[in-house]
């Protein structure tokens, strides 16, 4: 092993960026575990712990780490059946500035809508909506949103509606929540939407690369297990490409779609060719623009929002590439490492930093999946290291308690991490 310290160790830096270990160890914890073994070898290094997340457990705890006037808010907004329903999100201010962080399950998730009652014809946004609104009354003018996990396939007009957008049918009338309201869309006005909108930026935690359209769209791939049957999907999708067909004619006239009223719906103009839409970069076949039933796609045309994984939002915020540029090594981790450790979760996006700035990276995991040699071979951590072998039931079992976790992730970095760099 190379020893990348060549400073003495009152000029060495290391950053610290565990992902939390789910059941033992928040990303807090992990990290502190990590730098206690680096400190009881070398007292006089500089470690920098910055708690991450990929934009699940954990991520607003990453991003309000160190904050300023953190608060967090529980109001009463309208669930995905319409009925009240309690929901909560956070703001920190930086530089000044109010930031809100947001997760649409809170108000369209769904976990609120008993299984009896689960059916995308008309379960709504409309309560996301209403946090944002509430957080714009708040002062915030910068919105983290994250949209998994949801209960609808509105394409996101319950939340636009929510704004002050409305969406008319063939008589002019509002039409009602969910895919069932969707269906009915056949003009756009703007002039009742909130003005502080166009002074407001937004970045959608988004993991999923689905379309809104089509065979890999939010009718066809999270509709059925929203409660929609196979004649519901069929329908819900053709409703989304006419919908999208509104939306994207005005959007090729006025790229800026919000500063004047959308016009209607033109029956000649529906059937626009695929490379016609594939030419702009806002339509329906964005990637990410099907996540949370078409949710993606109202911020994406509405918001003008940013659609990112959840990793790339967290680290971006918490500003860790100015600290990984000028260590000497980062350290980053999760519970489990396996394939999918490779797949956009956070050790890849710390790793992937790191490597930018030729900053060599290692991993540490609670435990090691039978694939992990993927990631040992993949060539993207300096050095891959497990905190424990358990192998009975019981052994792992001990291992997962927050106290032997902690004491056998410190060891673990005690015994490898600094020998190898001795």
């Amino acid at each position: 092993m190379v020893n990348h310290f060549n400073k003495s160790n009152s000029q060495k830096k290391i950053v610290v960026a565990m992902d939390s270990f789910k059941g033992s160890l928040t990303s807090l914890e992990a990290g502190n575990a990590v730098r206690d073994g680096i400190l009881e070898r070398y007292p006089d290094v500089d470690v920098q712990i910055f708690p991450v997340a990929d934009g699940g457990e954990g991520t607003v705890e990453a991003l309000t780490f160190g904050k300023e006037h953190v608060q967090t808010r529980t109001i009463p907004v309208t669930g995905p059946v319409g009925t009240e329903v309690s929901a909560r999100y956070t703001i920190y201010e930086q530089a000044g500035e109010k930031t809100a962080v947001l997760e649409m399950a809170q108000a369209a998730g769904l976990p609120l809508v008993p299984e009896e009652r689960r059916n995308p014809m008309h379960t709504t946004t409309y309560g996301v909506g209403e946090m944002i609104r509430d957080a714009i009354t708040c002062g915030c003018q910068k919105f983290i949103l994250g949209i998994g996990g949801s209960a609808t396939n509105d394409a996101g007009i319950g939340m636009l509606q929510a704004l002050g957008f409305h969406f008319m049918d063939e008589a002019g009338r509002e039409v009602g929540y969910g895919a069932e309201g969707l269906a009915q869309v056949r003009s756009i006005t703007t002039e009742k939407v909130m003005p502080e909108l166009a002074s407001c930026t937004f970045q959608i935690a988004c993991d999923v690369t689905n379309p809104l359209v089509g065979a890999q769209g939010c009718s066809a791939v999270f509709a059925p297990q929203k409660g929609a049957d196979a004649k519901m999907v069929q329908a819900m999708d053709v409703a989304m490409n006419r919908y999208a067909d509104i939306v994207e004619n005005t959007y090729r006239k006025n790229p800026a779609l919000m500063e004047n009223q959308l016009t209607g719906y033109d029956e000649a103009d529906r059937n626009v060719e695929k490379n016609d839409r594939q030419s702009y970069d806002k339509n329906r076949m964005t990637p990410g623009a099907g996540a949370a039933g078409g949710l993606g796609y109202a911020c994406l045309m509405f918001l003008h929002a940013a659609l990112k994984p959840g990793i790339d939002i967290v680290l971006d915020e918490i500003q860790i590439a100015q600290a990984i540029q000028t260590a000497d090594a980062v350290i980053t981790g999760e519970g489990r490492f396996d394939a999918q450790t490779l797949m956009g979760k956070t050790p890849i996006g710390v790793a992937r930093i790191a490597k930018s700035y030729e900053v060599p990276v290692y991993a540490f995991a609670g435990c090691f999946g039978a694939d992990v040699q993927v990631c040992i071979d993949s060539g993207v951590f300096a050095g891959c290291y497990a905190a424990s072998a358990a192998s009975t039931e019981e052994e792992k079992r001990l291992a997962m308690e927050k106290r032997h976790a902690y004491a056998n992730l410190k060891a673990c970095v005690k015994s490898h991490f600094c020998t190898e760099n001795n």
